[in-house]
């Protein structure tokens, strides 16, 4: 499916949008212009981006992972694509570092917090994954730290009210 956003009649809280390198995953990596332009108050000079919301979720990868059921992308139950099927992903020792991680691994440097939203697993899924441990917040995806490749079969020692839910962020203080 396809999002399209675009002319709303709001003023423009950015202008002069300029991203040099062409992996950047979100704007706020870019170079911005923020002081305000009586010319941003004109619909005219808006920007139409479409961008395509479930094209990467048609053949995900084993140890692909995403956030589902938030009211943003950037939040919401982890899940993690094992063995053919999307599940999710036991807090059993999941810290501060291993959010940071998994929030990376999706394109964000850092996370708000983890833990705390109401999503869980449905029933029928599996948990593929439990007792994570990054032992450095500079890896870059959750197969770098203990315990989080997938396995062959669904953990058992846990239940879905022990889910993980993150949300992430991206903070000019950390690279």
């Amino acid at each position: 499916s396809m999002t399209r956003y675009g002319t709303d009649g709001n003023a423009a809280l950015i202008e002069d949008v300029s991203c040099s390198i062409g992996t950047y995953l979100t704007l706020l990596q870019c170079s911005v212009n923020d002081t305000y332009s009586t010319e941003c108050f004109n619909d005219n000079l808006d920007l139409v981006i479409n961008c395509y919301t479930t094209r990467i979720w048609n053949s995900p990868y084993p140890g692909q992972i995403r956030l589902t059921g938030g009211k943003y992308s950037n939040q919401g139950l982890l899940e993690i694509y094992c063995n053919g099927q999307w599940g999710t992903v036991c807090d059993d020792l999941f810290g501060a570092t291993d959010a940071r991680v998994t929030c990376r691994q999706l394109g964000y440097n850092y996370y708000y917090t983890y833990d705390s939203l109401p999503q869980r697993g449905d029933e029928s899924q599996s948990i593929w994954l439990n007792n994570i441990y990054c032992s450095s917040s500079t890896y870059n995806c959750l197969s770098s730290c203990n315990s989080g490749s997938c396995t062959s079969s669904s953990i058992t020692n846990c239940v879905h009210s022990e889910d993980i839910t993150l949300d992430c962020s991206y903070s000019s203080s950390y690279t």
